[in-house]
């Protein structure tokens, strides 16, 4: 185990089990080092640089400091399949858990490396039955057809071709079922909620006024 600075590292996303950096996380674990916390070090490929568990780590520390330094434990990969085995099986067991949407984004990296399915459920604690449920029904395609994970949100899009951005839009959801953020507006109006003075939302809620037209006039 030694030292180095976190810039000197690479993160590749294209060997990341999770969809994305979850920013709050990175800033719970920026918090909890600026309070003394000490963090486990991250692992990192010896030859490549890359880091295969830790990404919240290095951009938590690279937030408190560009020139910071975080402590790694370096391995030898012998390829991306290996390193991104062993990625998925860190991940699934310490940390942010793992949504169906990110075990989804593992299998579909997975086919691209031609990990079996029974290694990746192996390494996400899953069986190979539930993985598969989550290769058929949270999948989409863009153009060239690259397949792209759902988020829960836009499931029943599963097996479609959606523009880019539609993909984009999957990125940016939180990931709940469609009912539950209008059933957050309801309320909000409801029980007169609403911040009146807020002059953006205002805005916002004109143009949804607009939009909920249109789709209802479909209807």
């Amino acid at each position: 185990m030694r030292r180095v600075k976190a810039a000197s590292l690479v993160l590749d996303f294209d060997l990341y089990p999770r969809n994305n950096i979850d920013s709050h996380n990175v800033r719970c674990i920026y918090d909890a080092m600026k309070a003394g916390v000490r963090m486990p070090p991250a692992l990192v490929d010896k030859k490549s640089r890359r880091v295969a568990d830790g990404f919240h780590r290095v951009r938590a520390v690279l937030l408190d400091d560009p020139d910071g330094e975080i402590e790694i434990i370096e391995k030898d990969y012998k390829s991306d399949k290996e390193l991104f085995i062993d990625a998925m099986r860190l991940n699934a067991a310490h940390g942010a858990r793992l949504d169906p949407c990110d075990r989804n984004h593992c299998v579909i990296i997975a086919e691209r490396l031609s990990v079996p399915i029974d290694a990746v459920a192996g390494a996400l604690h899953m069986p190979v039955d539930k993985l598969g449920g989550l290769r058929q029904n949270r999948t989409a395609t863009v153009a060239g057809g690259l397949a792209i994970p759902l988020k829960r949100t836009l499931s029943h899009m599963a097996g479609r071709k959606i523009t880019k951005a539609q993909s984009e839009c999957n990125d940016k959801l939180s990931g709940m079922n469609q009912s539950f953020y209008v059933n957050q507006v309801i309320m909000l109006i409801e029980n007169r909620l609403l911040n009146m003075e807020d002059e953006k939302l205002m805005e916002r809620l004109e143009q949804l006024s607009e939009l909920l037209e249109q789709v209802l006039e479909k209807v």
